[in-house]
């Protein structure tokens, strides 16, 4: 049997034909080993009374007012991570764990279908667990991002979808203590800010893992100018030399600060991904170090250094793409290796040749897909969603193949520190929740996760005769919220977001865009019919280009800081602003040049 919940459950099977009764004002018991607030919290919000009962074994559940419990139901999810069973019958409801993240989940999944059901809920038993022990989103503070308010509510929002961890690039918004230089002015999380975003993620079974680059993409560490000796070369303001007197000195001391703002992740991320410029100084050449050697040697040390921190370290793959056996075999056991590819023909051959390599030498593994990249368009306004897509399934198929215990489902911002912002963060829930269903349950029917997503984000029914007119394997989401914009009911300003960019897109890059034939102005025989065309283009594009601003302007405004959205805005309309004032110059000269013939 299916249900349009996100994720798909394991297993459902039906107790009858019919609804069963509201749920949603019913008094309900709630056990556990020891008290634990999240529950309860969670329990008040969905139903009625709720009466916490604390007892010693390790069970956890929850079921109606003078309902025994059926201890028998555990042994359907024993060794299944974040397992949960929920019974609905006429009048009684149950839900039983091993763990409270399990009994949350299944508290998750009766508010799905409470408010799929109209209050209501259906007879039916589900046994559900998750697949991939660790299923993660990314949040990415280097350029354009959600305001603080926002980011709480979209932390809140992830354990809906039943993603149990965070990573979260802060850079310059991490409020540092004994480095406080290294704040931005203006942007940086207060102290409280900081804390309250750990509750946030604390109160929904999000773990944060906090991400700290440590060898390259440095740039808002390495410009200040006590460390800019540190660089590698002077031209790569990012990438830190591992020889240079310094270098450790200046990471160890801010890994401890971010250890000891992040004083219950197990986890530390030291990113030391992407250091182009890696044994070209005269330090690492006079080294005598191969460069993956002296990747390995450096990284150990950050390695050391995270654990005596009490952290477990990550780092990326990619500098050990092409380290010999040798090499790898002194990287520190310690560390687990985040494997990341996006994309090509070899993406699932290249990951497997690499994830063997490493296992070979011992070292742990786990995953990483993109939900929104590079993908050859710098200038992309949402995800490129067919790349996405299928890069997140290909790494649903290797976690199965090659046993990895979680994926990291990345979401960047730029392509760097210093780089045009991508979309915004709201317009990648497709992908990332796409990855949630697919990392719960690897068996997950992709086909209808659009319907599926609808209905729950957007509150758009899906029912077969609103529905029949879109094939809902093939549609592409983005292109089909326009359309769905009237109907939609949740997530407004995501699905306004959307329309507005689009309504952008339409001038810029699909119609005609004026830049791609204006060099025919520049040509030094310009005749009537050319001047002409371009006036007439002029005015239609820039007339629907001024409108788009607009909206987007209006749009941006709900989502981002002033700040934030002048430098979005700047980010799509700064090229198409120089082609008008050329475009205006051309056409002015040669106004002047028709006035002078004839006169």
């Amino acid at each position: 049997m299916k249900l349009n919940l996100i994720p798909q459950p394991q297993f459902v099977q039906r107790n009858g034909h019919r609804l069963a009764s509201d749920f949603s004002n019913v008094d309900v018991v709630i056990h556990t080993p020891a008290a634990d607030n999240r529950l309860y919290m969670l329990g008040q919000c969905i139903f009625g009374q709720v009466t916490p009962f604390i007892q010693g074994s390790d069970v956890y559940a929850l079921h109606t007012v003078g309902l025994p419990l059926n201890l028998e139901m555990l042994n359907r999810i024993k060794g299944k991570q974040d397992g949960y069973v929920l019974i609905i019958n006429e009048g009684s409801l149950e839900i039983y764990a091993l763990t409270a993240s399990g009994l949350f989940y299944g508290m998750k999944t009766i508010e799905q279908l409470l408010h799929n059901y109209n209050g209501h809920l259906p007879a039916l038993t589900i046994v559900d667990w998750a697949d991939l022990q660790l299923r993660s989103d990314y949040l990415d503070l280097r350029t354009v991002y959600p305001t603080f308010e926002h980011m709480l509510e979209y932390i809140a929002e992830l354990a809906s979808y039943k993603i149990n961890t965070l990573v979260v690039e802060y850079e310059d918004k991490l409020p540092f203590r004994k480095l406080s230089f290294l704040r931005h002015s203006e942007l940086v999380f207060s102290d409280e800010q900081h804390k309250q975003l750990l509750q946030t993620a604390h109160e929904h079974f999000v773990q944060i893992i906090p991400k700290q680059q440590s060898f390259g993409h440095l740039e808002y560490i390495l410009k200040h100018p006590q460390f800019i000796d540190l660089r590698e070369t002077p031209s790569n303001v990012g990438e830190l030399c591992p020889h240079r007197s310094g270098s450790f000195e200046m990471m160890e001391g801010i890994l401890e600060e971010i250890a000891e703002l992040h004083p219950h992740s197990e986890y530390l991320h030291l990113g030391c991904d992407e250091v182009w410029s890696l044994g070209t100084c005269e330090d690492c050449l006079a080294s005598g170090l191969s460069r993956e050697l002296s990747f390995v040697r450096f990284v150990n040390r950050l390695i050391d250094k995270a654990c005596s921190l009490g952290k477990k370290p990550m780092i990326w793959h990619d500098m050990l793409a092409h380290a010999s056996e040798d090499e790898i075999a002194q990287l520190d056991k310690r560390v687990i290796v985040v494997v990341w590819i996006y994309g090509g023909y070899r993406m699932k051959a290249d990951a497997k040749d690499i994830i063997r390599k490493l296992r070979s030498a011992g070292v742990a593994i786990i995953g990483a897909s993109a939900v929104r990249c590079w993908d050859d368009q710098g200038d992309q306004n949402y995800p490129v969603i067919q790349n996405r897509i299928k890069n997140v399934l290909d790494w649903v198929e290797l976690a199965q193949s090659e046993q990895l215990s979680g994926i990291i489902n990345t979401n960047w911002s730029a392509p760097f520190s210093l780089g045009s912002p991508y979309g915004l963060f709201e317009t990648s829930r497709y992908p990332a929740f796409f990855a949630a269903d697919c990392n719960w349950n690897i068996h997950a029917d992709s086909s209808d996760f659009l319907k599926r997503f609808l209905l729950q984000y957007h509150g758009v029914s899906t029912e077969e005769e609103s529905s029949e007119q879109f094939d809902y394997v093939a549609t592409d989401y983005y292109q089909l919220i326009p359309q769905l914009l009237p109907d939609i009911q949740h997530n407004l300003h995501t699905a306004e977001l959307i329309a507005a960019m689009i309504q952008f897109e339409l001038p810029a890059k699909r119609r005609f865009p004026l830049h791609t034939f204006l060099f025919r102005g520049e040509m030094s025989e310009v005749t009537e019919e050319v001047v002409t065309t371009l006036k007439h283009k002029y005015e239609l594009a820039y007339g629907d280009l001024r409108i788009a601003r607009t909206s987007m302007h209006q749009i941006l405004s709900k989502l981002l800081t002033p700040t934030m959205v002048e430098l979005f805005m700047h980010s799509r309309f700064y090229l198409f602003d120089l082609y008008e004032v050329k475009l205006q110059s051309m056409l002015a000269k040669h106004e002047q040049n028709d006035k002078e013939a004839g006169e």
